[in-house]
């Protein structure tokens, strides 16, 4: 068994240290464009490094989109693994966002290239979705488990398109959100007390009726993008998750990106988000 310490117990010290907050790093071309960067690698390198410049180590989570480092090809990848090892030697959480679903030594190959020194990316967290059953994600959790990271999975997203599948109801009467908010909180039951390996994608901007799907999930972490330019407002949580404040990391990157290029501005960007997060974390 590992003695690294699970990435439940680590978040909890940086977020009480530093805040909660999860900056997601989304370089699409339209970000590229306003910042007068090129759509190219080197404007690519250019973003990341500015944004670990504003950052410093005043992070607990980074969040890449790995779409955005994917399609400027292997060099894009290099650039991706540059930007995580440098968030990762500023003592900040690398969570991958790339939404792994697929099954047997297929999934097992995704987790491989994920978690644990010596992979790929070696990264703190990364997401998945359950489109393809749960339990095809049994060994994904295990190996998180193993190597001290989180497998957040999506439950409920913000997205329209997503309500048709997500709130569908099954034959036991669950919807599938439900059922995989279940699942997942068995998941983190079977690791044992304190260490979540398995938490949820929940979005920030879902409605009060998503409420008992937060409580299905029981003491997973929740990872809550769509604050800012998605629509939700830090004064928003409340709403779903009151009474699971330490349990929930705020995430927002075009809110803070529209701030740049300027590494000061930025700064203050930052700023901006990460007083609220701690003060929601705090029950202010």
């Amino acid at each position: 068994m590992t003695t690294t310490p699970s990435f439940a117990q680590r978040f909890a010290k940086l977020a009480d240290e530093r805040s909660p907050f999860c900056l997601g790093l989304d370089p699409s071309r339209d970000v590229l464009a306003r910042w007068n960067l090129p759509d190219t690698v080197q404007g690519l390198s250019d973003f990341c490094d500015r944004l670990a410049d504003a950052a410093g180590d005043t992070l607990a989570v980074v969040k890449p989109q790995s779409a955005f480092f994917e399609r400027h090809g292997p060099e894009g990848l290099v650039v991706l693994q540059r930007v995580l090892k440098r968030f990762s030697a500023a003592g900040t959480l690398t969570l991958l966002d790339v939404k792994r679903g697929d099954i047997g030594s297929t999934m097992d190959a995704y987790a491989e290239s994920l978690f644990g020194k010596g992979s790929a990316y070696d990264v703190d967290a990364a997401t998945f979705t359950a489109y393809l059953g749960l339990g095809a994600l049994a060994k994904t959790v295990e190996r998180a488990r193993a190597h001290g990271a989180c497998a957040f999975v999506v439950v409920r997203s913000s997205n329209p398109e997503g309500v048709p599948v997500q709130n569908a109801v099954g034959d036991d009467g669950r919807t599938v959100a439900q059922a995989v908010a279940d699942g997942l909180r068995e998941l983190n039951e079977k690791a044992g007390p304190g260490v979540l390996p398995a938490g949820a994608v929940m979005g920030a901007t879902l409605p009060p009726a998503d409420r008992d799907v937060v409580e299905r999930l029981g003491n997973a972490l929740l990872l809550t993008p769509g604050i800012g330019s998605q629509g939700a407002g830090f004064n928003d949580l409340p709403r779903l998750f009151s009474g699971r404040e330490r349990q929930v990391i705020p995430t927002a990157a075009r809110s803070v990106l529209e701030a740049g290029p300027d590494v000061a501005a930025l700064k203050k960007a930052l700023e901006a988000h990460q007083a609220p997060s701690r003060g929601f974390r705090e029950g202010a």
